[in-house]
């Protein structure tokens, strides 16, 4: 391991030992980081190891190590080490414990890994509180606790079909913030008796604990945890005004004469629409990343007539090359740009589907393989001016369930970083978007099935996968949507409608599609995508499926009036859009937000209770309808100040008293949406 001396010239060459403390301590290496406002990076190496960085951090922080000592502070905030490297951490303004270790472990390797790697685990007492952050998962709660999930399966699309995510953050009302900087596959419990997180293949024990900068009682402390996790992860990128309306998308607009078609219908109908979506197989074979010529004749004349619309245009690009059938298949495997199985030593199948020799996956950890991808994008979208990218099958898709062991990436093995590779991918794409497009952020767009920490700062936003058209997923949907916002996700987005099973035959589904529309005009990106029942034969160009725009939705006229209503409403509101998306970019705090989070000194806003509504900034709140033929619905408006007052937007009717109402439904274009104005205005 490093001796002191080498670790305190190091500090001294990069002038940062006096925000930083490396503590040799028995068997193990501690080292104690200050890292932002009021937080500490813990990291501690086994016995014979040493001090360095992850594969792929969360942090923005450097790897370099400090000097010695077992106890560090940093502003608010305590942390000291044992000589088992088992941590303590307190916030010193009231002397409250924030985290009380109990036990790290090193042990051998379960599912292999490069020479020096090692499995590790830490755990702290537990105790219950409420606990937000975490990623996107449909469990139907906002509150986290009690939590426990294995990553593998969060990126497993048969068990979570793109909609459960895992991001290593998550923020606790005894007032501090964690992120476990591993990018491993492992674990993590959270209950009343132990927190524990494990990481299944690393170097190092690494994780970051923040606090406030004073007593959290009180206060808005949540705002100011998101504000420094973003500072230490990453900051969004700003959202381009042309995406912040209406996107339409189905799968699939199978040829060029479609998507104008439909867009032109929107123009029509005085409809407003800001992005077309062109998904899957608009491509000859897999991995051939450009449009097949004989559905998309003319690239540069759709994109051209969409623009003179005012619309512009999304595609999808997924990460797969056709084995022996791409153009770019001998290109890549030549190179070494694609994944090797580690039973056979060489690229084999990871995802299959309508290429009967397999689709290999590409290696975006190889920085040539990432620039060879990016350059193929640029020569078969970017060049015609597109410059949004919806990045499908973003976990990645494999299939077979992936625990570790099985496949080797250039900077390692599957069991090291897999959980980050959305990371590395999305990164790559940022980069050729502000290179070879010229692109500055705030003029580009990327949408992924995807997220971990920091992935927002390379411009990503994060839809909620291939979930059902059932109410539901509706219901789930409003508090996944918060649970994304409170993990760090600047910009999230759900199907309209559902992904799967929507028959918009169907009575049913008609009234659904009408509610989804109400709550998706309130989300930071509003999207509608489905693959719906019905549609023509398959041609040349293959299948189109059923149809998904509002007109073919909406069979009934107040339906469509229903669905146009909040549609218009949008299209309003999207100067007060971007203004929420540029707190967002600043602070970390969230476009659409918890009511605990708006209002942080309501009691009731502090309970599950509220959790089936939301704040869209500080000035609008919406309690979606999730139940189909409801004719009345609770919603709980908080007191304002006096100078302030509740406004019913459809009927501008102020409130005359606050706290839990009952709703009357009288109609399919009524639901509680509610926005503050002062009482003078």
């Amino acid at each position: 391991s490093y001796s002191f001396c080498t670790l305190l010239r190091e500090d001294m060459l990069k002038g940062l030992i006096a925000l930083s403390a490396l503590c040799t301590c028995g068997a193990v290496v501690v080292d104690l980081k200050a890292v932002g406002r009021d937080g500490i990076r813990v990291r501690v190496a086994p016995n014979g190891g040493h001090i360095t960085g992850p594969l792929i951090g969360a942090l923005l922080d450097d790897d370099v190590a400090g000097g010695e000592a077992n106890m560090l502070e940093n502003g608010n905030i305590r942390v000291t080490a044992d000589s088992n490297g088992v941590v303590t951490v307190v916030r010193k303004s009231d002397g409250a414990t924030l985290l009380e270790g109990t036990g790290v472990q090193f042990s051998a390797l379960t599912n292999g890994s490069r020479p020096g790697n090692t499995k590790v685990s830490v755990a702290f007492k537990g105790y219950t509180h409420r606990v937000y952050g975490l990623g996107e998962h449909k469990n139907f709660r906002l509150n986290q606790f009690p939590y426990g999930k294995v990553f593998a399966d969060s990126l497993f699309y048969g068990d979570s079909q793109g909609g459960d995510v895992s991001i290593p953050w998550y923020c606790s009302d005894r007032g501090y913030g964690f992120v476990w900087n591993s990018p491993s596959l492992g674990t993590v419990n959270i209950t009343e008796t132990e927190i524990r997180w494990v990481a299944d293949s690393t170097r190092n024990l690494d994780f970051w604990v923040v606090t406030t900068a004073g007593n959290p009682a009180g206060t808005p402390y949540f705002g100011e945890l998101l504000h420094k996790y973003v500072d230490a992860v990453g900051h969004a990128i700003p959202l381009p005004f042309w995406a912040s309306g209406f996107i339409q998308s189905k799968d699939r607009y199978r040829n060029q004469t479609q998507v104008l078609e439909v867009a032109r219908e929107y123009i029509t109908r005085g409809l407003p629409i800001s992005m077309m979506v062109i998904d899957w197989f608009h491509w000859p074979q897999m991995g051939d990343w450009h449009f097949n010529p004989a559905c998309f004749p003319d690239p540069q004349q759709m994109v051209d007539d969409l623009r003179g619309m005012g619309i512009e245009l999304m595609v999808t690009l997924w990460p797969y090359v056709g084995m022996n059938v791409s153009t770019n298949w001998q290109q890549y495997l030549t190179n070494g740009y694609l994944v090797n199985s580690t039973a056979t030593g060489k690229p084999e199948n990871f995802w299959e589907y309508n290429t009967p020799t397999g689709n290999p996956l590409v290696d975006p950890t190889n920085p040539a393989a990432m620039d060879a991808t990016a350059a193929h994008w640029f020569d078969g979208y970017g060049k015609y001016g597109i410059k949004a990218i919806w990045m499908d099958q973003a976990e990645p898709d494999a299939t077979k369930y992936i625990s570790g062991g099985q496949w080797n990436f250039h900077a390692g093995l599957d069991s090291e970083m897999l959980p980050a590779w959305v990371k590395y991918w999305s990164s790559g794409f940022r980069k050729v978007l502000e290179g070879a497009a010229g692109r500055k952020p705030g003029d580009f767009f990327i949408l992924s099935r995807n997220a971990w920490a920091g992935t927002w700062s390379n411009g990503a936003a994060l839809w909620s996968g291939d979930i059902e058209s059932t109410w539901d997923e509706l219901t789930d949907a409003v508090t996944v949507g918060q649970g994304a916002m409170m993990s760090g996700v600047a910009l999230w987005t759900t199907d309209i409608g559902g992904y799967v099973n929507g028959n918009p035959e169907d009575p049913d589904f008609q009234q659904l599609i009408v509610r989804w529309f109400q709550f998706g005009a309130f989300c930071p990106i509003f999207r509608t995508h489905g693959h719906r029942e019905g549609g023509p034969p398959e041609d040349q160009c293959w299948k189109t499926n059923g149809d998904n725009e509002v007109w073919n939705l909406a069979k009934d006229k107040t339906h469509y009036d229903a669905i146009a209503a909040v549609m218009m409403l949008r299209e309003d509101l999207r100067d007060y859009v971007m203004r929420l998306n540029n707190e967002t970019v600043h602070t970390g705090i969230p476009m659409m937000r918890p009511m605990f989070l708006q209002f942080p000194n309501d009691a009731v806003c502090q309970t599950g209770d509220v959790e089936r509504q939301f704040m869209f900034g500080p000035d609008w709140l919406i309690s979606p309808i999730t139940s189909s033929n409801a004719t009345s619905w609770k919603v709980y408006l908080p007191p304002l100040p006096d100078a302030d007052e509740w406004v019913y937007w459809w009927s501008q009717t102020p409130r005359t008293t606050t706290g839990w109402i009952t709703f009357p439904i009288s109609s399919i274009a009524d639901f509680p949406l509610y926005y503050r104005r002062p009482k003078d205005a």
